[in-house]
């Protein structure tokens, strides 16, 4: 028999980072090996009512490992919605849209956006003139302040901070605004409402993550005589000097690769690292500093007929946003609720029937029929003033070790266009890379 002579890789992890990164990987030709705990691939994400809750249009990596995979916004799996705001008052207010290019679609989607004042609605339009203009620019601190701060400087008081920045900050970022840096927060802002139109459209996918993402992904990795190791947790690494020569996994074996792609969070990949490179690298040093915010998920179903998708952002209230779509099932009402932990939140059931009926989305003889709640269920990375320096490049110090994740230096929020971003530069590295150095 002929020797494989192929590069070989290993991926740690199967969520969108790691299994982008298998994939390009494997459709370039190399050996891959996935290895994850969980007993199947994507265990996670194989409801219908599982996130991702929406995909936005600037979120060009995620759009286009979809239409490598043959899935289009354009097709019945997807369909788009329009952003509304839940006031404190209890008034919904929707986001304009329009086709028009920019600046003018500024113009018509913040100048006509009710749920900010009139007054404070043409004075961000006049800074943002001023910006395209170049006669003012954005502060050269807003990594050390607090998005809060930043908002208070630009007159914009506490009601329109409540109503509408503080549910776009934990939409954008699950970070609450007196915590996030200001750079952040620009940063999450200006490709969703200061770019093209096409970048702010919202696309919910009509059935689960599972059929639109990873049954593609694992089918195209069985084509390509990848492995899959379910079940295998990795216990830590094997290495010499600074080179990793191997993983030893839970049922004592060891596994070798030439490369290793570490598609973990921030705490599975430094339990997993000698205590040598912690102590040795600030590279490592600072992702022990990394923390994460994590949130309750609450996902229903009701048999109210729905025909078309709602996102609506809250500014009161335990509740942060709601999805909710047409069940491919039955067109009855499937949404996700998520809010942060919080004990002193009693009776979910009750809460989200009352949040459904005061939208209008529950009719009063009409009842949940389905509830489930996970604690935890998505940790967002914690973004306070500081962090920007803490995420890590791709490339890490180790010759043949790569870090991927939402967590990783991307250039975007912890989000699923960071995973995917942060899985496509490790295959590129490595494709690009060919034979490892000496």
């Amino acid at each position: 028999m002929t020797p494989d002579s192929r590069q070989s890789v290993m991926v740690l992890g199967a969520g969108p980072a790691g299994l982008t990164a298998a994939y390009r990987l494997a459709r370039g030709g190399l050996r891959v090996t996935v290895l994850t705990p969980s007993a199947r691939i994507g265990e996670h994400v194989r409801r219908e009512s599982d996130p991702p809750t929406c995909i936005l249009g600037c979120h060009g990596a995620t759009w286009a490992l979809l239409h490598a995979l043959g899935v289009r916004p354009d097709q019945p799996a997807f369909a788009e919605t329009q952003l509304e705001f839940l006031l404190p008052s209890g008034r919904l207010v929707r986001y304009p849209r329009t086709r028009f290019p920019t600046p003018i679609q500024q113009l018509l989607t913040i100048g006509r956006f009710s749920g900010l004042r009139a007054a404070e609605r043409w004075k961000l339009l006049s800074w943002l003139e001023q910006l395209w203009e170049g006669s003012v620019e954005l502060p050269a601190d807003l990594e050390q302040r607090t998005a809060e701060g930043w908002l208070d400087s630009l007159s914009h008081g506490p009601s329109s901070r409540q109503s509408v920045w503080a549910p776009l900050a934990r939409w954008l970022t699950g970070n609450d605004l007196q915590h996030l840096s200001a750079d952040a927060f620009v940063t999450a802002l200006k490709p969703v409402f200061l770019s093209h139109a096409a970048d702010s459209r919202i696309w919910i996918p009509k059935q689960a993550w599972d059929r639109a993402f990873v049954q593609p992904v694992t089918e195209a990795l069985t084509q390509a005589q990848a492995t899959v190791r379910a079940g295998t947790r990795v216990v830590r690494f094997e290495y010499h000097d600074d080179r990793i020569i191997g993983l030893r996994v839970n049922d004592g074996t060891s596994l070798q690769a030439d490369w290793y792609v570490a598609a973990l969070p921030p705490r599975g990949l430094t339990g997993l690292l000698p205590e040598r490179w912690l102590s040795r690298y600030a590279y490592f040093q600072q992702i022990v500093d990394l923390e994460t915010l994590s949130s309750t998920v609450l996902q229903v179903r009701t048999e109210e007929s729905m025909t078309s998708p709602r996102h609506i952002l809250m500014g009161a209230g335990p509740f942060h946003w709601i999805a909710c779509k047409p069940s491919q099932f039955d067109r009855g009402l499937v949404a996700t609720v998520t809010m942060p932990p919080d004990p002193a939140v009693t009776e979910p059931i009750q809460r989200v029937s009352a949040l459904l009926r005061s939208l209008n989305l529950l009719q009063p003889d009409r009842h949940i029929t389905g509830f489930r709640q996970e604690d935890g269920a998505h940790a967002w990375l914690a973004l306070p003033p500081g962090t920007k320096v803490r995420r890590p490049l791709q490339r890490s110090p180790i010759r043949n070790l790569l870090l991927a994740g939402a967590w990783t230096d991307t250039g975007w929020p912890a989000n699923l266009e960071s995973a995917i971003v942060s899985g496509e530069r490790c295959a590129e590295i490595i494709l690009q890379h060919g034979d490892l150095p000496h």
